[in-house]
């Protein structure tokens, strides 16, 4: 990936995306650890391949934050191909590889977990990138943003493992369509019907991401 960026924008930016990405991929690594030791003594235990297919979605988180601080923005180019491609990879086809391997191995409850999470930072990068070089408004990062803080919040008061059992499909459908709308902020290719589409649905769907939060929190937090 380094000497991708350094072939096609020089140096500095390369350095740039080099330290991001390394810096992400080890707060991904600390965040890890953290869940790990936070988890219930009986789900501890060794990472299994379905694992490390969950917790490989990182990898795209980083090379995204790698690309928002190399300072290059060209989405139409090397840098917004290498970025949306990761983002296909840790949004859909890593789904596609853990979920049945999940359902043969029987994945535990710290696998779901991490799944959550890796979901869940995915997320943030991406709709960080889309604010950088997708031409999407910033108000996108609020709902990433205010997962973590409902999550941190309703620990309070809720075990972590037990912060997401019965969440409603809906929530699981808003996600969806999140990130459908960043993918189609940050597609290359995209035109002007693209852009026409993702200016009629973000101004809506932001909004009902925010409420979505909130209103789960509550449920999460009162109904326990």
């Amino acid at each position: 990936m380094y000497a991708i960026v350094r072939r096609r924008y020089g140096v500095p930016a390369a350095q740039r995306f080099r330290i991001a990405m390394g810096l992400t991929l080890g707060v991904q690594q600390l965040l890890v650890g953290v869940l790990l030791v936070a988890s219930p003594a009986a789900e501890r235990r060794r990472l299994t391949i379905v694992d490390l297919v969950t917790l490989s979605r990182g990898v795209p988180a980083a090379i995204l934050t790698g690309t928002i601080f190399s300072g290059v923005r060209d989405r139409r180019g090397t840098a917004g191909w290498l970025g949306w491609l990761a983002i296909l990879y840790g949004a859909i086809a890593c789904d596609w590889l853990d979920g049945p391997i999940a359902r043969r191995r029987e994945s535990s409850r710290m696998g779901a977990m991490l799944d959550i999470e890796a979901d869940s930072w995915l997320t943030l990068c991406t709709a960080c990138s889309g604010v950088a070089w997708g031409e999407l408004s910033p108000t996108v990062v609020a709902a990433p943003l205010l997962r973590y803080a409902t999550v941190f919040r309703g620990m309070r008061r809720v075990p972590y493992a037990n912060l997401f059992v019965d969440d409603p499909r809906w929530v699981r459908t808003l996600g969806i369509v999140q990130m459908l709308l960043f993918i189609a902020a940050l597609a290359p290719f995209g035109g002007r019907a693209t852009r026409t589409i993702v200016g009629i649905v973000t101004p809506v769907q932001t909004p009902l991401q925010i409420g979505a939060s909130v209103v789960v929190h509550w449920h999460r937090v009162k109904g326990r």
